[in-house]
């Protein structure tokens, strides 16, 4: 574990090191953060170009203390790239269409998943192998999509993402190098000291945004470390968790339920799915005056319950814990829906949370 510690403290000092003269840089070149600003409560000029200093300790973390020459570790780095790419042009000359967007990614997570080894793991069962191979790949490759913008849209305030990227890959870096899958251990320890060598710059006060380039870094290679939590968990251990699937959704509950809750408004709402808005969770926590690290502590704290959810109904039935969790976040969305429509309209009711702001019914 001490060579754990001395591994994150290195990717975090790449980091932190490089990001200051990419804040230089960008005075320069004026690469500045000031598009969409109904979306964003930022007064000052603030790079975002900060994933640069994310991906340079990532990288650098991984060719000083990672086994290279493995397969599944090349598909993790070309995959992560090609992101990072993507990402960096889109913050670099503005955004990308979302057909060259969702080309891309696709590309991205197809690499991951079919070079990666993630294609094992099991989210349908069929008597046709071909059959029950070709739909688990392809959703896999959906979860991946759905995980790494689901990252970029909670990328809206300061240090949420990067927080819980932290806080995530610390906790299934721990259990994967205590089940000796050392490559994989090690790379989210890098990820999360490459991510604090960021936050130290981003968060109180704020400097540097990550930008896309950083939040699909950090999506991508979260969700890989997800997936590999998930198969070394059910290889035969008897130290692994019995529903290692649930782990991860408790995980990444902030997240999935953002972007799903966002995705099933807007279509009932008429709006365009790929359209910003304010109605993101931390947008709404925000509108409660709160401000960001509080936001940030909040969604900590949610995740932890969470997390503690999964793990007690380790002994239970999935659906038992699924079903659980899906309660927890109707209801915590509900609380949330109707202070802020209090805080924001003393004519609100609590009806107004199906009628109005679900089915857009007024």
């Amino acid at each position: 574990m001490k060579n754990v510690v001395i591994i994150f403290l290195v990717s975090c000092f790449f980091a932190a090191f490089v990001i200051p003269k990419i804040i230089q840089f960008s005075l320069r070149l004026k690469l500045f953060d000031d598009q969409d600003l109904y979306r964003k409560h930022h007064s000052k000029l603030v790079s975002r170009m900060g994933g640069i200093g994310i991906f340079f300790g990532y990288i650098l973390g991984l060719s000083l203390y990672v086994d290279l020459d493995n397969l599944e570790i090349h598909a993790l780095i070309s995959s992560t790239l090609i992101l990072f790419l993507l990402g960096l042009k889109d913050d670099l000359l503005g955004g990308a269409s979302p057909l060259e967007k969702f080309s891309v990614q696709f590309l991205a997570a197809s690499i991951l998943v079919l070079f990666g080894g993630f294609e094992t793991i099991d989210i349908v069962t069929l008597e046709n192998d071909i059959l029950q191979w070709t739909l688990n790949t392809l959703a896999i490759i959906c979860i991946v999509l759905v995980v790494v913008n689901a990252f970029n849209f909670i990328d809206g305030i300061d240090g949420l993402a990067g927080v819980l990227g932290v806080l995530l890959n610390v906790f299934l870096g721990y259990y994967l190098l205590q089940w000796n899958d050392y490559n994989f251990g090690v790379i989210a320890f890098i990820l999360a000291g490459a991510t604090c060598g960021f936050l130290f710059y981003n968060f109180l006060p704020n400097r540097v945004f990550m930008g896309d380039s950083g939040a699909m870094v950090i999506g991508l290679t979260t969700l890989a470390m997800c997936l590999r939590f998930i198969i070394v968990s059910t290889n035969d251990r008897t130290d692994g968790f019995t529903l290692p699937k649930l782990i991860i959704l408790a995980l990444l509950i902030v997240p999935l339920f953002d972007v799903l809750r966002i995705f099933i408004i807007r279509i009932l709402h008429n709006k365009p799915l790929l359209t910003g808005d304010r109605n993101h969770l931390h947008h709404r926590l925000k509108d409660l005056g709160m401000r960001d690290f509080q936001v940030v502590l909040i969604l900590v704290a949610f995740t932890g319950l969470s997390l503690s959810i999964a793990i007690i109904g380790q002994n239970n039935d999935a659906a038992t814990t699924a079903i659980s969790l899906v309660i927890l976040c109707l209801t915590a969305n509900s609380i949330l829906t109707y202070i802020r429509g209090l805080h924001l309209s003393k004519t609100y009711r609590f009806f107004d949370i199906l009628f109005v702001d679900t089915l857009n019914k007024r």
